[in-house]
């Protein structure tokens, strides 16, 4: 499943924030390298227990545009 630009979960996997592009299932992916390309995406995720890829685009630095008072 390909998430809409407007709601791409956050993960954090092994200490880094990924936003999480797609998710297909193991047996239909036949290049996840080629799927990364297609998605612009720096990294792909075989998640065994969840039975997906992932296909992620590493978070590199968040900025504080604004802060709110309390």
């Amino acid at each position: 499943m390909r998430y809409p630009s407007n709601r791409k979960p956050l993960r954090e996997i092994n200490g880094n924030l990924y936003e999480v592009v797609a998710d297909y299932p193991i047996e239909i992916v036949v290049d996840p390298a080629g799927i990364k390309e297609w998605l612009g995406c720096d990294t792909a995720f075989k998640v065994n227990r969840e039975g997906v890829y992932m296909f992620c685009s590493k978070i590199e630095e968040a900025i504080i545009i604004e802060e709110f008072p309390k």
